[in-house]
């Protein structure tokens, strides 16, 4: 069966119709950021919530190592997202 296909022409596909034909969808690259203040919420927050906690139970340790390790995660993530929390 191999054979066939070798000696029949038809049977290979010219190059044009093996590249993909998928197109990017425009309202993804268009979506819209969430505003100033929701973004800094959502790093806040979480933030000011653990501490207080962390604070209110005597875990001094923790309270110092949590904002550190916070900050760290969220540089990271908008390193590699391209997404600024603190852009306006």
């Amino acid at each position: 069966m191999a054979k066939n296909l070798q000696k029949d022409k038809s049977a290979n596909a010219p190059l044009e119709t093996l590249k993909p034909t998928v197109e990017p969808k425009p309202e993804l690259s268009q979506k819209k950021q969430p505003s100033y203040w929701i973004r800094l919420a959502v790093f806040l927050v979480p933030l000011i919530v653990s501490e207080i906690m962390f604070l209110a139970v005597g875990r001094i340790w923790n309270a110092v190592i949590f904002p550190i390790a916070w900050i760290g995660f969220f540089y990271f993530q908008m390193k590699r997202g391209g997404w600024n929390v603190f852009k306006p």
